[in-house]
């Protein structure tokens, strides 16, 4: 009688901890120019990429950190993680962002994010 709810409880609570971001802090060292290390305060050439992202295994912990340190980024104007179709949606300032930083960004957030394709798409409120 008591196994099963044992089981249930450590079930549930490998579920629970599986979700869980990584709490010790990653450094990332970027070479780049004092001036760029600043706010960007207009964007002038605003672009748009798609990225398929691997390695989520939740909505909460996963996809809304990605998404988080995507919108935090300088040079970066919006993103939208959707942890369903494993799909980011990002719109970028392209003097100060590039495919490369952006997947950078990504995989710096855990070692199990990689971008498997990103693509310069239309402004989608515009479809």
């Amino acid at each position: 009688m008591k196994t099963p709810f044992f089981s249930s409880l450590y079930i549930l609570f490998l579920l629970l901890v599986n979700c869980q971001t990584n709490p010790r802090p990653k450094t990332i060292i970027v070479d780049t120019p004092k001036e760029s290390s600043r706010q960007i305060s207009t964007v002038t050439t605003k672009d748009f990429a798609k990225m398929k992202i691997e390695g989520m295994t939740c909505a909460i912990g996963c996809a809304a950190s990605i998404e988080k340190k995507l919108n935090r980024t300088t040079g970066i104007v919006s993103a939208t993680v959707d942890f369903e179709s494993k799909t980011a949606w990002v719109a970028y300032d392209a003097e100060h962002q590039t495919h490369e930083g952006l997947i950078a960004i990504v995989e710096s957030v855990g070692k199990t994010y990689s971008v498997s394709s990103i693509e310069n798409t239309v402004n989608p409120s515009e479809k």
